[in-house]
């Protein structure tokens, strides 16, 4: 039940792709975190398991959206685009919600009428049934504190009641805008933001992944965020792919175009940071060259080395190898020491 100042209705987006063993899981942590009003929308990005018949016992409480097969971005975008109600909400289909989440988040985006989005830390249980709690620091691998990231932290008590069990936590507001050039400390499945976001709230379709990572970098320009010190959700490992266990190549040229598409178009923002864009680019790109000459591709190799400004010099010479010859060396390097190519 809702009421009074905490009375905003809440559109739930799970995007799901050949998940029909796991979505059932996060559908219900979904049902359970909602209240009268809210909607839960299933994106099914053409899946091909089963997931259609998996979702039958709940089809009476979600609405059950069928598409194409076109990526996650895309399924995202399509469910921004059913939502109906003024706060969106996204959980990924592998992933489960703790009890409260929606209760928290809907309390401090009514409350803050400033903040465009707020997101959380979360738990993790991995395939063998293990626990990892407050993980979010492992993910964006950032030394400093949430006051640094963000902004000073408050009690949530003072913006809004705690829920039944729930310990007191922190909460920090800011902006993470300069900050989330150099990693995303934003996860999706504990993301909740307003509707009225508009051309901000929109999901990168063409990339293989950190397509999410766009999006909030988008939202961060755009919009105060507010970061709950607390865990709102369990993320689950499993056997099946994940865009997480894409290889370097991959990883660096998404990074390569995020960075590019948001910070580098910019203006204001290079005139700032110009410097510091250019270094986290330049090491992107040097990493690129790194995975490229490892696989003996070395004419795209010094390519990206150009694009880095030259990169080191052990690079450039490798690169300047024919393509097997440059494989082997990085083979036998390996053999010998046990390690990957270096930057000495």
């Amino acid at each position: 039940m809702r009421g009074g100042v905490d009375d905003l209705a809440v559109s739930v987006v799970i995007p799901t792709y050949d998940r029909a063993r796991l979505v059932g899981r996060a559908v219900v942590s979904a049902l359970a975190a909602s209240a009268t009003g809210d909607e839960v929308i299933v994106v099914d990005d053409g899946s091909t398991d089963g997931t259609e018949a998996a979702l039958a016992p709940y089809r009476d409480r979600i609405r059950y959206v069928r598409t194409a097969n076109r990526g996650a971005g895309a399924a995202r975008n399509r469910g921004v685009r059913e939502a109906r109600n003024p706060l969106i909400a996204f959980l990924d289909s592998d992933d489960e919600w703790m009890p409260d989440k929606l209760v928290l988040q809907r309390a401090l985006m009514a409350r803050r009428p400033d903040v465009l989005f707020s997101f959380s830390d979360f738990a993790v249980r991995d395939v063998k049934g293990r626990e990892h709690r407050f993980y979010l620091s492992q993910w964006h691998k950032d030394s400093r504190g949430w006051d640094e990231i963000l902004g000073p932290g408050v009690p949530f008590s003072t913006i809004g009641p705690l829920p039944p069990g729930r310990a007191d936590f922190r909460v920090h507001v800011g902006d993470i805008y300069p900050s989330m050039m150099t990693a995303c400390y934003v996860s999706t499945f504990t993301v909740m933001v307003r509707r009225d976001a508009g051309e901000a709230l929109r999901f990168a379709e063409d990339l293989p992944l950190y397509e999410d990572w766009e999006c909030f970098a988008r939202l961060a320009r755009a919009g105060r965020g507010a970061y709950l010190a607390c865990e709102t959700a369990w993320n689950h490992g499993h056997a099946g792919p994940r865009l997480t266990g894409a290889d370097a190549l991959v990883t660096a040229g998404a990074r390569i175009a995020v960075l590019s598409r948001i910070w580098g178009r910019d203006a204001a923002f290079l005139a700032m940071e110009g410097d510091r864009y250019r270094r986290v680019l330049t090491e992107q790109h040097l990493i690129r060259a790194r995975a490229l000459i490892e696989r003996g591709r070395t004419c795209q190799a010094r390519r990206e080395l150009r694009r880095a400004g030259g990169g080191p010099l052990v690079y450039r010479a490798v690169a300047g190898l024919p393509g097997p010859l440059a494989r082997g060396l990085v083979t036998l390097g390996r053999a010998l020491t046990g390690r990957q190519l270096t930057k000495t």
